[in-house]
C-alpha cells in the first residue's frame, strides 16, 4: 500500500526536475527579448562567430606589382559576391580601392592613384585580413591603357586612357595629328583627323618628350566612297616651281584660264596661261594680259563667266586693295574697264544664280550685290542684295546646289576659327548651315558642285556637303599627306560628261575621280 502511494509521486518529481532543468537551460542560453538563434547560419568554419561572416583568407595576387591603375585580381576564400561588400585597401591610400567585380573567390580591384608598396588589406564586416607579401607598387610611366572606340570615320572622338600625360601632349594616326578636345594626367579625348586610310592604326601619345603607341588599334571606316586625284601628265613647271601665286582662275567655253598676274616672281608683266581640253598635248598655253587691266603683282581677283562674258576684278597689290571691275575679252585680248566695284577688297566671292551675277564680301566687306552689266549705261551696276552676319569671308568660294549658293568658308567671330559655311537664297536670303570639320587656317578654296553634293579643296583635304533640312553633313573624301594640294578648279565638258579638273601652284593637271 505504501509502495503503491509512493511510485506516483516519485514520478511526478522526475517530470518536474526534468522541466525545470530545461526552462534552466533554455533561459541561460539565450536572452528572453532576443529572437537570434544560436551560431545562425550554421558557419561551420567559424562556429564561435556571433556574425556569421567567416574570415576571409588571401591566397595570392596577381600581378604582384603594378601603377596605379592597374587592375589586380585578388584570389581567395570567403569574399563576397557583391564588389560593394568587399573593402579593399592599400598602403598608405587615403580611401578603399575601386572593387570592379567580385566573386566568393576572387575580387578584380584597381590599384590607387596614391597607393605605395606594402601589405594589401581585405575587410569583410568585421573580419579583416593582410597579405603576407607586400604589394609593389611601380613608379608612374606614360603608358597607354586603352583606347574607345575602336573604330570609326573622320572627327570620331576617342577617349585615350593611361598614365602619366603631362603638359606637352601630342597625339597622332598614321602620322597625322589628331586634335586635343580634352586632356588629364590620366585621360585624353581627341578627334579622328582626316584620312584616307581605311586600315588600322596605332595612336602614338607623345608626352613631354616620350612616346608611346597603344596597344589597340584605331580603324577608320568609310561612310561613303572616297574620291581621288588622277594625274593627267600635264604641267606648267615641270620642275615644280609655283606659278601665277595668288592668280584666278575660270573656264570660258570650256577652255580654261589661269593667272592674270605674274607668271613667276622674276617676272614683271602680267600674264595667263590656257589649256583646252580639246588640244591636251600643247599643254598650258601662255598669253600676255591686256595692258592696264591688271598690274603684275595683283593677287585674290574675283572673276565670273555669264552669258559668254567674262568679269574680274578687285584684289590687292603693293598698291593696295583695289575696287576696280573689268569685263576681258579673250578674243581680242583687250579689256573694258567698268563701274567700280563698291568697296576696295580683295579675295571677294562672286557666282551667278537663277541667271544673276552676285559679287560680294573679301577682306572685311560684309556686303553681297547683285550686278548687271547692262546698268550705268552698259558700264554695270552693283545693287546691295544681303548684309552677312559673319566677321567676314575672304578668299573663299561657292557652290550652287539647285537655286542655292553654299559659301564658304566664314570667320563668324573674331579670334573664331574660319569654318563656317552659309546657304544663299535668293533674292536675300543668307543662312548658316552646318560648319566643316576642318579647323586649319587657309588663304585658298576652291569648290565646286556635282549632282546634288558640293565640294571645298582645302589644300590636300577635299569636303564633300550633302544638303538637308537640318543644315547638312560634311565628309573628307580625299585627304592625307600624299594627296596632291589642289589650289584652283574648272569643270569642263569632255564628250558630253561632266569632268572635274584640279591643279597645283605648278600647274600639274589632275581629274577628280570616285
Amino acid at each position: 500500500m505504501v509502495k503503491a502511494i509512493i511510485k506516483p509521486i516519485l514520478k511526478k518529481c522526475i517530470v518536474g526536475t526534468l522541466v525545470l532543468a530545461m526552462a534552466i537551460a533554455q533561459g541561460c542560453g539565450k536572452d528572453p527579448d532576443s529572437n537570434q538563434s544560436e551560431n545562425p547560419g550554421g558557419n561551420p568554419d567559424n562556429p564561435g562567430n556571433p556574425t556569421g561572416n567567416a574570415k576571409p583568407e588571401i591566397l595570392s595576387i596577381d600581378p604582384t606589382h603594378g601603377m596605379p591603375g592597374t587592375e589586380i585580381t585578388i584570389t581567395g576564400k570567403h569574399f563576397k559576391d557583391n564588389p560593394l561588400q568587399n573593402y579593399v585597401r592599400f598602403q598608405s591610400a587615403l580611401f578603399e580601392a575601386t572593387v570592379a567585380s567580385a566573386s566568393t573567390t576572387t575580387l578584380k580591384v584597381t590599384v590607387p592613384d596614391d597607393a605605395t608598396t606594402g601589405k594589401v588589406t581585405v575587410k569583410i564586416g568585421d573580419q579583416t585580413v593582410t597579405s603576407q607579401n607586400d604589394f609593389v607598387v611601380d613608379p608612374l610611366i606614360l603608358y597607354v591603357k586603352d583606347i574607345n572606340p575602336k573604330q570609326g570615320p573622320f572627327n570620331t572622338q576617342v577617349t585615350i586612357k593611361g598614365t602619366k600625360f603631362g603638359n606637352e601632349v601630342a597625339v597622332k594616326i598614321n602620322g597625322i595629328v589628331a586634335p586635343i578636345k580634352q586632356k588629364s594626367p590620366t585621360q585624353i579625348v581627341v578627334e579622328i583627323p582626316v584620312n584616307t586610310s581605311l586600315t588600322a592604326h596605332k595612336l602614338v601619345v607623345t608626352s613631354d618628350g616620350t612616346t608611346v603607341e597603344s596597344d589597340d588599334l584605331f580603324t577608320v571606316t568609310a561612310t561613303g566612297p572616297y574620291a581621288r586625284w588622277e594625274n593627267r601628265n600635264i604641267e606648267l613647271f615641270p620642275n615644280g616651281a609655283s606659278a601665277f601665286n595668288g592668280g584666278l582662275s575660270f573656264v570660258y567655253k570650256n577652255k580654261i584660264y589661269w593667272g592674270f598676274n605674274r607668271l613667276a616672281i622674276t617676272t614683271t608683266t602680267p600674264e595667263y596661261a590656257v589649256f583646252d581640253p580639246a588640244d591636251a598635248g600643247k599643254g598650258w598655253q601662255l598669253a600676255q594680259a591686256p595692258a592696264g587691266m591688271v598690274s603684275a603683282d595683283l593677287q585674290q581677283v574675283s572673276a565670273v563667266v555669264h552669258n559668254d562674258r567674262i568679269f574680274l576684278g578687285t584684289g590687292v597689290s603693293a598698291a593696295g586693295e583695289s575696287n576696280a571691275w573689268w569685263e576681258f575679252h579673250p578674243e581680242t585680248n583687250t579689256a573694258t574697264q567698268l563701274s567700280n566695284f563698291p568697296h576696295r577688297v580683295m579675295g571677294a566671292v562672286s557666282f551667278v544664280l537663277n541667271n544673276n551675277i552676285y559679287v560680294g564680301f573679301g577682306s572685311d566687306n560684309k556686303q553681297l550685290y547683285q550686278f548687271d552689266p547692262a546698268g550705268n549705261g552698259n558700264t554695270g551696276k552693283f545693287d546691295l542684295v544681303t548684309t552677312a552676319s559673319f566677321n567676314d569671308l575672304s578668299a573663299g568660294n561657292a557652290f550652287i546646289i539647285g537655286n542655292e549658293v553654299y559659301l564658304g568658308r566664314a570667320l563668324p567671330v573674331i579670334n573664331q576659327v574660319r569654318n563656317a559655311v552659309y546657304k544663299f537664297t535668293a533674292p536675300d536670303q543668307l543662312v548658316r548651315v552646318a560648319d566643316m570639320a576642318e579647323e586649319m587656317p587657309s588663304f585658298q578654296t576652291s569648290a565646286f558642285s556635282v549632282g546634288n553634293k558640293g565640294y571645298f579643296v582645302i589644300n590636300r583635304n577635299v569636303w564633300e556637303y550633302t544638303p538637308s533640312s537640318n543644315g547638312g553633313s560634311w565628309r573628307a573624301v580625299i585627304a592625307g599627306v600624299t594627296a596632291p594640294a589642289i589650289q584652283h578648279i574648272a569643270k569642263l565638258t569632255i564628250n558630253g560628261s561632266t569632268v572635274i579638273y584640279g591643279w597645283t601652284g605648278s600647274g600639274r593637271l589632275h581629274e577628280f575621280k570616285f
